[in-house]
């Protein structure tokens, strides 16, 4: 079943009738358009995929997401929106990570569920239900965000096998949250400055602050993020694992595993 919306909006909407908001839903398209398009890379990941498991996994999101894709063309053909260049925030939370312990926890996990927030509780919410072409979109953005709901439990699931795996990841993964969540509000920062009046984005400071605390409760859930605030220095040092984590998974080369590990998983090997 759907999650019901988190943070409430209170009623506030975009106006697809007026050129500003249009460019703002446009805006806030053309990300989702980027980011869908980026997702279909996870047929990538089949190949460093760490079971039969995963395997299965990524074929089927691959094929949603190139679903996803053309969703939100439909939806810009509907609305008669012309999509924008992605803002250079996106482009870096959205690009593939070789290295597999990062992949699930930065793309699937704590990515998608970011994505799934602005999909379930910004576009269902702001959208207006007046305009006779926006019923038709939020069914479609329902399905999207079913399957997105599906990938995000992919990525808790596997994190946590990680952790166990190697209990050294928490440090880095501690720090890549809380980069992740500056990046965030980066990009809150620069549509709270097209208008501090507008119904919809005057909330944007708050739902900033909803995610970041959804992320912390989601993390700290899953063995990543202390319950209380660590000091200052441990953080920044946190972070500093984080970097060095990810600027060596850029260098990472994708390993195939499941060559040496397909015998045991059909039961062929005890």
């Amino acid at each position: 079943m759907l999650e019901v919306s988190a943070y409430n909006f209170e009623g506030a909407c975009f106006d697809l009738e007026q050129p500003s908001d249009r460019q703002i839903v446009g805006f806030i398209l053309s990300q989702a358009l980027y980011g869908e398009a980026t997702g279909v890379y996870c047929g990538k990941s089949l190949y460093s995929a760490h079971s039969l498991e995963a395997a299965r996994f990524y074929l089927k999101q691959a094929r949603q997401e190139l679903g996803h894709l053309e969703i939100f063309a439909e939806i810009f053909r509907t609305l008669e929106l012309q999509p924008q260049k992605p803002h250079w925030i996106i482009r870096l939370l959205a690009s593939h990570n070789n290295y597999y312990p990062l992949k699930v926890l930065m793309e699937h996990a704590i990515g998608e569920g970011m994505v799934l927030d602005i999909f379930k509780d910004v576009l269902l919410q702001t959208l207006p239900d007046a305009d006779p072409r926006v019923p038709q979109i939020k069914r479609k953005l329902r399905v999207v965000c079913r399957e997105e709901q599906e990938h995000v439990a992919w990525g808790e699931k596997e994190t946590r096998r990680m952790l166990r795996a190697m209990p050294w990841l928490k440090t880095p993964y501690y720090g890549l949250v809380e980069l992740q969540l500056l990046a965030i509000d980066a990009l809150a920062h620069l549509l709270r400055r097209r208008s501090k009046t507008h119904p919809v984005l005057a909330h944007l400071p708050r739902f900033a602050a909803h995610i970041r605390a959804r992320v912390r409760t989601q993390s700290h859930n899953l063995g990543i993020v202390p319950q209380k605030a660590p000091p200052f220095l441990k953080r920044m040092g946190a972070m500093l694992a984080g970097l060095l984590l990810y600027a060596r998974s850029r260098f990472s080369p994708s390993r195939s595993i499941l060559e040496k590990t397909y015998l045991r998983e059909l039961g062929f090997e005890n």
